[in-house]
């Protein structure tokens, strides 16, 4: 009888420490959608809620940690993650800005490439009669000044290219403002610009090319989180980076099945 104590002991002495303690891990997501990877403009997960969401979920059940994820306006969920409110946010860029409060999966001093959810670009949107003109570095032809989401990092481009922009809080209220002409151009990331004028074919907006930049979006966690856990945000991250290709081929066709 003592031996099979002893033995069950030393057995959960070995277990990893996520299995003999439950670590639930509450994640933040933007509430605006960046399809096919968020879902849905609302504070709900959908009920298809995006490829990240349900990868993010599969990593983090695979490594023995409970995922409670939420969604949050863009302002509270940063803030959230700078008090460790929640201990993590998906599909963010890396901006010096944000690194100083939260940790991204990191090599030879560079967010790794390897462990990211998946790549975005930015583009500009403007009205069909428009006559700006995008060359990658310069935009000429702009009297007003373009439209971005706030606390999105595409502001940091607009920035580094000196073009003059004003913030809204979301995807419908800078579309709004462009085809009012009360801007002259909207910049935001790709996919959601072409998602919402699929979904609004009477608008007549088109596309610039090339786009604005090209950037990797990532978990990140919270200081706090990855001080007291370091070897589970690296399992998740490896994790993600292990079955991202895998994953979005395998759910993408759901997806589109959606449009």
């Amino acid at each position: 009888m003592n031996k099979v104590k002893f033995l069950g002991i030393n057995f959960l002495v070995f277990l990893p420490v996520a299995a003999a303690q439950e670590i639930t891990l509450r994640i933040g997501v933007n509430q605006q959608s960046s399809p096919p990877y968020i879902m849905g403009d609302s504070l709900q997960l959908q009920p298809l809620p995006g490829i990240a969401i349900e990868q993010v979920r599969a990593a983090a059940t695979h490594c023995g940690i409970v995922p409670d994820i939420e969604r949050y306006p863009p302002l509270r969920l940063l803030n959230s993650l700078k008090s460790n409110l929640i201990q993590g946010v998906l599909m963010l860029s890396y901006t010096g800005e944000r690194a100083a409060f939260a940790v991204y999966p990191m090599r030879d001093e560079l967010p790794d490439h390897s462990q990211r959810l998946t790549t975005l670009s930015y583009a500009f949107f403007v009205n069909q009669t428009s006559k700006l003109a995008w060359d990658g570095k310069s935009l000429t032809g702009l009297k007003g000044k373009v439209g971005a989401n706030m606390g999105w990092s595409v502001v940091k481009d607009l920035e580094r290219f000196n073009i003059p922009f004003e913030a809204a809080l979301s995807v419908e209220n800078n579309f709004a403002k462009l085809n009012a002409g009360r801007i002259d151009a909207y910049a935001t990331q790709q996919n959601v610009g072409d998602a919402f004028l699929e979904q609004h074919k009477k608008l007549k907006i088109r596309r610039l090319e090339p786009n604005i930049s090209t950037k990797d979006y990532f978990l990140i966690f919270s200081k706090s989180f990855y001080a007291e856990h370091p070897s589970l945000a690296t399992c998740i991250w490896k994790k993600i980076g292990d079955e991202r290709d895998k994953f979005l081929k395998k759910r993408i066709p759901v997806y589109l099945r959606e449009k």
